[in-house]
């Protein structure tokens, strides 16, 4: 499958922007009225579950989704810290980016916005 990295990076910071940040997880549910009960979809994310929504609809995604959000993951890492290269792009998202204590929901939605920018320019370079 070909990712369309700027369509996926809009689409997870419009699922930020709905569903809120979330830190140290995939996804949290949040306290809820009595009878409300939200899908994982539905919660607040962290980046790497809000790609994973954009990708495969749920925050976090199946063994065999794995790869194709890493895959995203990763092209966000390059984004954020050029010259990114390291092994495990979904944890590094979470450890050195969207759980520090300063980061806020802003931001994440933010990068999201640049990154698809950069990716959009990129293809129009590339065409």
């Amino acid at each position: 499958m070909t990712i369309n990295f700027a369509a996926t990076f809009r689409e997870a910071a419009n699922i930020i922007r709905a569903n809120g940040h979330n830190k140290g997880y995939w996804y949290s549910v949040p306290e809820t009225g009595v009878g409300i009960e939200l899908s994982p979809a539905e919660c607040p994310v962290c980046a790497a579950g809000a790609i994973s929504i954009a990708l495969t609809g749920v925050p976090k995604p199946g063994r065999h989704d794995v790869p194709l959000v890493e895959a995203a993951v990763r092209r966000l890492m390059e984004h954020l810290i050029p010259g990114y290269r390291r092994a495990l792009a979904v944890w590094d998202l979470g450890v050195l980016w969207n759980d520090v204590p300063e980061r806020t929901a802003d931001q994440v939605i933010a990068a999201f916005e640049v990154a698809a920018r950069a990716e959009e320019t990129a293809g129009v370079r590339a065409a």
